[in-house]
């Protein structure tokens, strides 16, 4: 509040404020938060003794946390900052939906000097007795919007046993969406088949953003070059087959927006749902390799994007099953060599005492072990190995290689 001296007579003007929020950007409530503005705009304008402090204005924002609300954060700054002697707000569920948030920032208001006006339920913060009955009202508000969030996951669950959904924006790279609710592939999905092509074909992440970035191949909301991540979540989305699978992850608390823990829920797949981009055959393939490298990751194997030694989730320990990892070493004459280790022991993890083999005696236990089955030994051992061998154990006592034919070798 200000005195403003006209004539030598003393004047009190308020600086008001206005806070109003839709919570989507959908035409119905552009329409209504635009219609929010303008009327309070007139409203401080036609009181003499109010002077406009600013309208605040979050668009498509959820009222459930103001952390998510730049505009609303704003005001509290200015607030603080000795800027608003009044708040206008049409109702508390526009303030927000969260009865602990309400309450807590219209005391912190209140402690400021500021007035926080609530227009449909007629009250202030200033009130003697507004604290109770704001309490009420707010966990009535909070109740509102748990309801709400049942309903529309009643609907989405009901839609999704009828295959009925929604693709957010409307957007997928590779792919429009028809008037009746089908995707139909469009003049990117060259760039969906080059990446499962590639990597079916055993290219790493890496080579094939390297071989989409030649091809000139766009992404759909940026210019910069495809990155592995994204080519990895492309190469797992089952649209790309032309299946959909509706549910993916459990539903979200209305409050936090993170998904519920242990929360029940039913992922549904309609297969075929419309075209595919890529055939069921490279699919599976794909898939298949995903898997595997999965398991890699989920026994401590970790592979680099660019191309790693042969022996890598070839070689384990027979001690732990954890695979064995490539290390440099260095003997008493200063002379460098290389040897594989037990990742459980290096890792500390396990408690494994496995001892180190060195790569050169572990080449020749395996080069002897394919010459007794009349393999022909060629090059520099890494396409004969590959091509033949599908594990080895290795212990203290034994070394013990699985051939890609199911065999096993004589214990060496």
């Amino acid at each position: 509040m200000k005195i403003i001296k006209i004539g030598g007579i003393g004047k009190v003007s308020y600086r008001v404020a206005a806070y109003c929020r839709v919570s989507t950007g959908k035409d119905a409530q552009q329409e209504s938060f635009e219609t929010q503005k303008s009327y309070y705009t007139k409203l401080i304008a036609s009181r003499s003794s109010w002077e406009m402090a600013e309208i605040y204005a979050d668009e498509g924002r959820s009222g459930t946390g103001v952390e998510h609300r730049p505009r609303f954060m704003q005001m509290m700054t200015d607030a603080k900052s000795g800027r608003i002697d009044i708040i206008l707000v049409k109702s508390i569920s526009r303030f927000a939906r969260n009865a602990a948030d309400c309450q807590n920032y219209t005391r912190e208001l209140k402690s400021y000097g500021v007035e926080v006006r609530f227009e449909r339920e007629g009250i202030s913060n200033m009130d003697p007795s507004a604290d109770f009955i704001f309490s009420m009202l707010a966990v009535v508000a909070q109740e509102e919007s748990h309801s709400i969030s049942e309903n529309v996951r009643w609907r989405y669950k009901k839609d999704f046993e009828k295959g009925i959904y929604h693709m957010g924006n409307n957007r997928l790279l590779g792919y429009d969406m028809g008037e009746d609710g089908k995707l139909t592939p469009n003049q990117d999905a060259w760039i969906i088949r080059k990446m499962f092509e590639g990597y079916a074909a055993g290219m790493n992440l890496k080579e094939i953003c390297d071989a989409l970035d030649t091809a000139g191949a766009k992404r759909l909301r940026s210019d910069n070059p495809f990155i592995p991540i994204t080519v990895w979540r492309i190469l797992r989305n089952e649209k790309y087959v032309g299946d959909l699978r509706l549910q993916k992850e459990a539903p979200t608390d209305y409050l936090t927006k993170k998904p519920l823990e242990n929360a029940e829920y039913t992922t549904y797949l309609v297969e075929n749902e419309h075209e595919g981009i890529v055939s069921r055959e490279i699919w599976n393939i794909v898939q298949e390799r995903i898997r595997a490298a999965e398991r890699d990751r989920a026994a401590g194997l970790c592979r680099n994007k660019t191309k790693t030694h042969y022996f890598y989730g070839i070689v384990y320990c027979a001690e732990c099953g954890s695979p064995m990892i490539r290390r440099s070493y260095t003997n008493q004459n200063k002379t460098k060599y290389k040897a594989w280790n037990c990742r459980g022991r290096q890792k500390q993890k396990n408690g494994c005492r496995n001892p180190a083999i060195r790569e050169d005696d572990l080449i020749a236990e395996i080069v002897s072990a394919l010459s007794s089955r009349g393999v022909e030994i060629y090059g520099e051992y890494e396409e004969t190995i590959t091509a033949n061998v599908r594990r080895v154990d290795v212990s203290t006592e034994e070394i013990r290689i699985t051939f890609n034919d199911g065999e096993d070798a004589a214990d060496v």
